[in-house]
């Protein structure tokens, strides 16, 4: 479960924001909050969250922030010494450029709290740390300063072995877990298992997600067709057939000109042949199963489904943590509202997953579907040109107050300036 991210220098984001998905004292929709025996006394989270703003303003930066921060996580141990890092600092100031970019993480894995932060600019990681609180009270892994410089509190001989042999430029996080340090593993797996974080850009990997499920076993593949039933699409059955190429010996010309469609874990080529099926009934009344082609034949909102899907659902059995950047993207308003729902559905979230979402789809924004401490907004400073992220509860809203005409009259801002 996540608890609160910050990120500051990255992209659009100068100085630190803070998402957090903290619930207030308000007893509205408790529906949306996770079970309380989830959680040690006295804590609120809240299951889904939603960010609004207007084009540009920097949105879709916040949740490549936490990607970004998983990607660094999963990706760094494979440094060797002098790879660079993947460093997008704030560039309409130019003192950024020489800064590092910084980012913390607070969240929940396995009824244990954990605190990660980093910093860390082109060349090298410079700070990092990670706290985790086993009884409710904070306790130190490992403190690194000034990328060379490690403190430890606990197993400091293991610890310190492992020290002397992490690169400038790798996590201490990442490179610990590898080496199966049971302290740093648990952390290092919340990344790894725990989160998702879809852009618009990563659609496709979700769609071949969605059909390794469909393939999975019968489970998986009926959990995929009651969904698409759900969605009113018209779908009856779905079938992907999935063929390996063995490339090993092929030349490279060759090679580059295969219908490639993903790459598996393995790092096997495959090509898919998928194909939907819809009822018709011929001049007797008979019932027949006529077979579409996925790509061609089925339209953008139903692809764009069948995408999500995957995704959705692993991540309500799983209890993840799921990013999905404009969700509203080719989905009617009703479906995006539905998929929303499955995660404050005690029936369908049974694992205390949490959805985090940026839209334009303004009939979201009403106090029947999220609560005040669940509604986010993205403005971007006309002269320095950084994002600010804050919430609604920093405007007192009073409960009877329509959110939807206050937005878009402007009360919350978040709202494009068009020039006449």
């Amino acid at each position: 479960m996540l608890i609160e991210f910050k990120a500051g220098n990255f992209r659009s984001i100068k100085d630190e924001i803070t998402f957090s998905l903290l619930a207030s004292s308000d007893r509205e929709l408790e529906e949306n909050l996770i079970e309380p025996d989830a959680l040690k006394k006295n804590d609120r989270l809240v299951k889904s969250a939603v960010i609004y703003g207007a084009n540009a303003s920097g949105k879709s930066n916040v949740l490549l922030a936490m990607f970004n921060l998983q990607n660094l996580v999963m990706t760094s141990v494979k440094n060797q010494d002098g790879d660079l890092l993947p460093f997008e600092p704030f560039k309409l100031t130019p003192e950024c450029m020489s800064k590092p970019s910084r980012f913390s993480v607070f969240f929940i894995k396995n009824n244990i709290r954990y605190r990660y932060a980093v910093s860390y600019d082109r060349t090298k990681i410079i700070d990092e740390e990670l706290y985790y609180y086993p009884n409710n009270r904070e306790a130190l892994v490992f403190e690194r300063r000034n990328t060379t410089k490690f403190k430890f509190t606990i197993d400091k001989r293991v610890q310190n072995d492992i020290s002397k042999r992490t690169l400038s430029n790798v996590l201490y996080l990442s490179n610990s877990a590898q080496q199966n340090y049971d302290k740093t593993l648990e952390a290092f797996k919340w990344f790894r298992e725990d989160l998702r974080v879809i852009g618009v850009k990563t659609l496709s990997e979700q769609g071949e997600y969605t059909i390794n499920m469909l393939n999975q076993d019968d489970d998986s593949k009926k959990a995929i067709l009651r969904s698409l039933e759900r969605a009113d699409l018209g779908l009856v059955d779905i079938i992907a057939n999935v063929e390996t190429i063995n490339h090993d010996d092929l030349p490279a010309e060759i090679l580059n000109q295969l219908p490639r469609k993903f790459e598996t874990v393995t790092g096997k080529w495959q090509t898919i042949d998928l194909n939907t099926f819809h009822l018709a009934k011929d001049k007797t009344g008979k019932e027949h199963k006529i077979q579409f082609d996925f790509n061609t034949e089925e339209s953008d909102g139903t692809r764009r489904f069948f995408t999500l899907i995957g995704p959705w659902l692993n991540a309500l059995n799983k209890g993840q943590v799921l990013f999905v950047d404009e969700l509203e993207l080719k989905l009617h308003p009703m479906l995006s509202e539905h998929l929303v729902k499955l995660f404050h559905d005690k029936s369908y979230n049974k694992n205390n997953a949490q959805l985090i979402i940026t839209t334009h789809n303004t009939n979201l924004l009403n106090d029947e579907l999220f609560r005040r401490d669940q509604i986010w907004f993205t403005e971007k400073d006309t002269d320095a040109g950084n994002t600010d992220l804050y919430s609604l509860l920093e405007f007192q809203v009073r409960k009877d107050q329509n959110i939807l005409k206050g937005y878009l009259m402007g009360r919350y801002g978040a709202l494009p300036f068009i020039s006449s």
